[in-house]
Formats: structure tokens, sequence, C-alpha cells
């Protein structure tokens, strides 16, 4: 029990010191990334359980737009000098969005990176009926 206990933990931390490690004017280049809210990225690094980033609900969005970076279990939200709020929600519950850009400051009031996007391409999300399988 103690094991288990220390195990998450651990866990814990080393997820909550990863999530805020970027530091201004770091390099960011994140491949296949969905778009979820602010509020199920902390759930999703807190619990461990990846797909709530795509099973978000919409009235969370109101929390503001953030890009999760499954490798690096991080999440960013995107400048909106650098791409409008338009293209997060064409990617927003099951679509992702490649970035590449640089830290442009950690957001004081909830401690999230802004990224100033440099390069971008959206893969919406799916039509449903869009997968036909192996004929």
């Amino acid at each position: 029990m103690r094991a288990l206990i220390l195990a998450a933990v651990v866990f814990s931390s080393l997820v909550s010191s990863t999530a805020f490690a970027a530091e201004p004017g770091d390099e960011v280049e994140i491949s296949s990334a969905p778009v979820t809210s602010l509020s199920c990225a902390q759930k999703a690094i807190e619990t461990g359980k990846l797909d709530l980033l795509t099973a978000c609900p919409l009235e969370e969005t109101q929390t503001g737009l953030v890009v999760f970076d499954v490798a690096e279990m991080a999440f960013y939200r995107l400048d909106k000098k650098g791409i409008r709020t338009s293209e997060l929600e064409r990617a927003y519950g099951g679509g992702s969005i490649d970035i590449t850009g640089k830290v442009k400051r950690i957001d004081p009031k909830d401690k999230v990176a802004v990224v100033e996007v440099t390069e971008f391409r959206v893969t919406p999300k799916p039509k449903p009926g869009a997968f036909k399988g192996c004929l």
C-alpha cells in the first residue's frame, strides 16, 4: 500500500513539473497534438487518462483552448496573433494540429506557457462515417 502511494506521489510530482517546464524563448515543435480545453488538459495530466482530451465537453472551452503535447505530457496556449481561434476549433474534439514556435511568456494567472506560432497545420476532426475500413 505504501509503495502504491509513494508511486502516485512521485508520478504526480513528475507530471506537474513536466507540464510547466517550458521557459520563455524555448523552441516548441509538436506533431499531431490534440486541441482541448485547459481544464480537460489539467485533468488528463492529473489522472493519466488521455481519452479526456478528445472527449472534452464544449462547455469546458470557456477556460480557454490549449494544445496538448502527448509525448511531453505538457500543454500550451497559442498566441492569438499567430493563429485564429477558428483554426483551433477545427481541430477540437478529435482533430489535431502540428505547430512550430517559441514560448513567448508564461501566463502569470494560470502558469500556462504561451507559444508564438511560426508554422502550423490543422488536421480537422474526421466526419462521422468517413472511415470505411478494409473492403
